[in-house]
C-alpha cells in the first residue's frame, strides 16, 4: 500500500520458531525502512535470536554502508507474573542496544518510562535513547489497549533516539485498526 502511495519501503522480517506453522502473531518482527535512509540489513544474531529480547522478538538493523542509525525494532515480554524475570531482563537488552552512537528504537516496550528507571545513562531513558514522545507533549497518550480511551490507556510503545537526534513532534493515532495498541508516529530532525 505504501508503495502504490508513493512511499516504497525495505521490509526486513525476524520471527521466532518459524518451523511452527500458525504460531503466535507475537513470535514476528516486522521493519519498514525508506529507502531514504539507505539500504538496511538485520544482523544474524537477530535472525537467529542468539543475542535478542526472550520470548518474542526484537530486530536489529543496521545500514549496509555503515552510514545512518542503527534502527532497533523492539519486543520485548509483557509483564505478567511468571515472565517478570524475563521482562527484566528484556527491558536491561533494549537498553544496551543504545550504547553511544546513532541509535533508534522504536516498538512494543511492554514498559512506561517509569518502569526503566535505571536503565538511562547521561540523561537517557534506556540507555543513552531519549523517549521522544515524553519530550514532545504526549508522554502520557495511552498507546495499549486500543479498546480503551487513550487517556485511560498505558504508554508501553515508544519511538527512542540518541542524543543525535532531535524530536521535534509526536502523535499518538487513535483507533486500533484491527491492533490491540495505537500507533505512535514520532518525528526526528538530526541534532544541529
Amino acid at each position: 500500500m505504501l508503495r502504490e502511495q508513493g512511499h516504497p519501503m525495505w521490509v526486513h522480517h525476524v520471527q521466532f520458531k518459524p518451523d511452527v506453522v500458525d504460531g503466535p502473531k507475537s513470535w514476528h518482527t516486522t521493519v519498514l525502512v525508506s529507502p531514504d535512509l539507505g539500504e538496511y540489513s538485520v544482523i544474524e544474531s537477530s535472525e537467529d535470536g542468539s543475542n535478542n529480547t526472550g520470548s518474542v522478538p526484537s530486530a536489529v538493523l543496521m545500514p549496509v554502508d555503515g552510514s545512518g542509525p542503527a534502527i532497533v525494532a523492539v519486543h520485548a515480554v509483557a509483564p505478567r507474573m511468571e515472565d517478570m524475570a524475563q521482562w527484566q531482563s528484556d527491558l536491561r537488552w533494549i537498553a544496551d542496544q543504545c550504547p553511544a552512537g546513532d541509535f533508534l528504537l522504536a516498538g512494543d516496550f511492554n514498559a512506561t518510562i517509569d518502569h526503566m528507571a535505571g536503565l538511562g545513562v547521561d540523561g537517557g531513558d534506556m540507555g543513552y535513547c531519549r523517549d521522544a514522545a515524553s519530550r514532545t507533549g504526549n508522554g502520557f497518550s495511552g498507546t495499549w489497549p486500543s479498546s480503551l480511551p487513550a487517556l485511560l490507556s498505558t504508554p508501553i510503545d515508544h519511538v527512542m533516539a540518541s542524543p543525535n537526534w532531535t524530536p521535534t513532534g509526536s502523535v499518538v493515532i487513535g483507533g486500533g485498526g484491527g491492533s490491540d495498541h495505537r500507533g505512535l508516529v514520532v518525528q526526528l530532525e538530526p541534532a544541529g
